[in-house]
């Protein structure tokens, strides 16, 4: 790995540790198709135990952080008593309803924060075997490669994500959809999602989430890829978020 800090070293063995089971329960899980009940069951243990792995390997290397675990968006964190302590927020699987189906598109994801501020985050696709890491300052990277923000200009060539169906709906009620020829996708795992906007790979993303209040390991992705990044809210609460050259186009037609 690149010259990282001690953080994103703890950070990424811990995860990468845990990731060789969680690659085993995956391909186990075809065999439990056919039982909803044995699917629930055995994707309940899978996320426990990685979350147990983590959680020991971070612990014992970090005694002092405090640790939190989000399973969903769904699930709330009450960190206002904790802004002047050193923490760490844990997706054991994140998109865990793709992992549940057999669909290969989710993740891993550990984020240190300090007083409240995203320091250092990992994020890894047990599936593509890709690390991506950001540090507070010094950038963001995939496998040991530099990632920033897609270049794509023009609407008709982008590509717009979505955080999940309920904000997609709300989208298209919105007259700004009805103007563009974009791409539209819903993935289900917002860990990867915000890693491939970091990566180019997406170029624009859109939440009822504002990053800069939610603590998310996708954040410091955003604020280390090398973009500017376009955040404007308009009715229901929906956030874009994008390059420059999408920003403009955006704030003309939103």
């Amino acid at each position: 790995m690149l010259s990282s800090s001690s953080n994103i070293q703890i950070l990424s063995n811990a995860i990468l540790k845990a990731a060789k089971n969680l690659r085993r329960d995956f391909g186990e899980l075809e065999k439990l198709q056919n039982s909803r009940s044995n699917v629930i069951n055995f994707v309940d243990n899978a996320y426990q135990n990685t979350q147990d792995l983590i959680f020991s390997e971070l612990k014992n290397a970090r005694p002092d952080w405090n640790f939190f675990f989000k399973k969903n968006k769904k699930s709330k964190l009450e960190l206002s008593n904790k802004k002047e302590e050193k923490f760490c927020l844990i997706k054991p699987i994140s998109g865990i309803n793709n992992f549940s189906k057999g669909f290969s598109y989710f993740a891993t994801s550990a984020t240190y924060y300090n007083k409240f501020e995203p320091e250092a985050s990992v994020v890894y696709d047990p599936i593509k075997d890709e690390l991506y890491f950001a540090e507070k300052g010094r950038g963001a990277f995939v496998n040991n490669s530099r990632i920033r923000f897609s270049s794509t200009k023009n609407l008709s060539e982008a590509l717009f994500a979505f955080d999940d169906n309920e904000i997609f709906i709300k989208f298209t009620k919105t007259n700004f959809f009805n103007n563009i020829k974009s791409e539209f996708r819903i993935f289900g795992c917002r860990c990867l999602d915000l890693a491939n906007l970091s990566s180019g790979k997406i170029d624009c993303y859109v939440s009822e989430e504002d990053f800069d209040k939610t603590p998310d390991p996708g954040t410091l992705f955003i604020k280390e890829s090398g973009g500017i990044i376009y955040k404007k809210k308009i009715k229901n609460n929906i956030f874009f978020y994008s390059n420059n050259y999408i920003a403009d186009i955006l704030d003309y037609k939103l």
